[in-house]
């Protein structure tokens, strides 16, 4: 059945007895039943994909299964026997292990220090240094990654360090191991290599429970998925049975159409203009932008693209270069004065720039526009209810009121938020860095909507992507950053991938 309060249909699983079972797990939280009869196996040796929009209860199972939260009924058992973790310490020597979207490390310590982190220091254990660095020298090569483990993590890059906490959890004897959203913040090629590494997983007898929200990924790599949906367990398939079309529509409980719109974009005037932009992290970029125009920034990693938002933004002191607003210069010192001028900014990290998570969700959104001072620095909690619900209704936020922390809402919904934020401002130009990341299908396409509305109401907008596809669909120019240099600018007709990627890698 595909209903949303029904147990799914079961499909014919591996032979053996599963490693990890959940069975009809339900877990409440004051207003909200986060899950609600959720059940799911993964064996040795497969790869079970966890699909579902944000807010469909994906983090609560999550912590459910590491001890995190205790359910409020529904049982869990390891090889058959029926456990109750009282901590994720538990869970983790039960052999559960989870890499989390945020990666969790200590950046001034080296790559032998954060794999034997929790390991070593223990009472009556003596530290060798030597033996430190043997046995991580073991563990990385465990799952082919080579790297010195004698460098410093903050010297590592992402997919790096992305490897490191599966190094760690397969040192740890993880037989199940979680991956929380782990490509999104990688580029092609490192998501390549890490769907290998999740392969050669597989192939030596680990279970992997795989949260992503891409659909290329769970094809590649998964056995068979479980879609939630509102906290239901609305579908549990084999790969083999199921497509792309069937599991949006399981996990939106719609039919999501073209998941991007037919663009007909009306360019007009030039309103952001830049000549010579040059700090630390980009040289000598200079680029145009035009009324209801789209323009995409692609990059590498470490190729400046992601910096460049911030250098416009005006929160690099020192940059070097001008930009002009609507023909006037624009003194660009601060993030306030860009503020003034009509920029908006969406950064990358939206939980740790983008929101404050212990202040409300009506707290994050007005913050920008009390920054502004229209309202004389005046507040008006009868304004501010009004403001809060209507961009609560219009964007669909899943929030149980404009009062409930930020914090506790779900990815998508946490970018919402940050999006109300800067459109109550009404701005001429959004920078938008990274709109998309970790969000699911169905807020995708909300989002790319509201960016065709956007331009088609005369607003700008700077994309700072690193997903093809939505570069491709959704731009009406793109300039490629390469080693923080523009390499490259494509007007809409030049826009391939193959023009792109070779521009990327400094052609």
């Amino acid at each position: 059945m595909e209903c949303a309060g029904s147990m799914p249909e079961r499909e014919e699983r591996m032979e053996g007895k599963a490693i990890l079972r959940a069975d009809k797990i339900t877990k409440s939280f004051p207003g909200v039943k986060a899950l609600s009869d959720v059940s799911l196996e993964v064996h040795a040796g497969e790869v079970v994909a966890l699909l579902g929009e944000n807010g469909a209860g994906k983090s609560t199972l999550i912590k459910v299964l590491t001890g995190a939260h205790h359910p409020d009924s529904g049982d869990i058992y390891i090889d058959g026997e029926k456990v109750k973790f009282s901590s994720p310490d538990a869970a983790k020597r039960a052999g559960i292990s989870v890499v989390y979207q945020e990666l969790t490390n200590v950046p001034e310590l080296s790559v032998a220090e954060n794999l034997h982190i929790n390991t070593y220091g223990g009472k009556g254990k003596i530290l060798s240094w030597k033996e430190m660095n043997r046995e991580a020298e073991q563990a990385v090569a465990a799952i082919d990654l080579e790297i010195d483990v004698t460098k410093q993590m903050a010297k590592c890059s992402v997919a790096e360090k992305q490897q490191i906490e599966i190094a760690r959890a397969i040192y740890e004897k993880a037989r199940i191991l979680i991956l929380d959203e782990p490509t999104s913040a990688l580029n092609e090629t490192e998501i390549a290599h890490l769907l290998e590494k999740i392969k050669m997983l597989k192939a030596n007898g680990v279970g992997v429970m795989l949260i992503t929200h891409k659909m290329d990924e769970i094809f590649a790599v998964s056995d068979s998925v479980v879609v939630l949906r509102d906290g239901v367990s609305v579908a549990s398939k084999r790969i083999e049975d199921t497509n792309e079309d069937e599991l949006i529509r399981l996990m939106v409980g719609r039919e999501i159409g073209d998941m991007y719109p037919d663009r007909h974009p009306e360019i007009g005037e030039v309103v952001l203009k830049t000549e010579h932009l040059s700090n630390r992290y980009v040289q000598d970029v200079s680029l145009t932008l035009h009324r209801g125009e789209i323009l995409g920034v692609y990059g590498l990693m470490g190729s400046g693209h992601h910096e460049l938002g911030k250098t416009l933004f005006g929160c690099y002191r020192g940059t070097k270069g001008s930009i002009e607003m609507e023909g006037r210069p624009l003194k660009f010192t601060s993030p306030k004065n860009c503020l003034k001028a009509g920029l908006a900014f969406v950064p990358v990290e939206r939980k740790t720039e983008g929101l404050v998570l212990i202040q409300s969700v009506a707290g994050n959104m007005m913050t920008a526009y009390y920054e502004t001072g229209k309202n004389s620095f005046i507040i008006s909690y009868a304004r501010e209810r009004e403001t809060v619900k209507k961009w609560i209704d219009k964007l669909a936020i899943k929030t149980r009121s404009g009062d409930t922390f930020a914090g506790t809402l779900s990815g998508g919904n946490q970018q919402k938020v940050i999006l109300a934020k800067w459109l109550e401002i009404a701005p001429k130009v959004i920078i938008l860095n990274e709109p998309t990341r970790g969000i699911d299908v169905g807020t995708k396409a909300d989002i790319y909507r509201l960016l065709d509305d956007l331009c088609k109401q005369g607003v700008s907008i700077i994309m700072i992507t690193s997903e093809m596809p939505e570069l491709l669909a959704m731009s009406d120019s793109v300039l490629v950053m390469h080693e923080g240099v523009q390499q490259a600018v494509f007007s809409r007709d030049e826009i391939t991938e193959t023009n792109i990627m070779t521009a990327a890698i400094g052609g």
